[in-house]
């Protein structure tokens, strides 16, 4: 399994549950994520 620190190092890269924690790196990756999906879909991933 991993661990909770594991996850911190990793925070603004692949988790998304620790993501508040540095909303100025990950908030702006996943903005930018959920944006281009729904651009490219046609529709906003929930």
């Amino acid at each position: 399994g991993h661990l909770q620190k594991d996850c911190k190092k990793n925070t603004t890269a692949s988790t998304s549950g620790h993501a508040d924690k540095k909303p100025g790196a990950s908030g702006r990756v996943f903005s930018i994520t959920e944006g281009h999906a729904a651009n490219t879909s046609g529709v906003k991933p929930t």
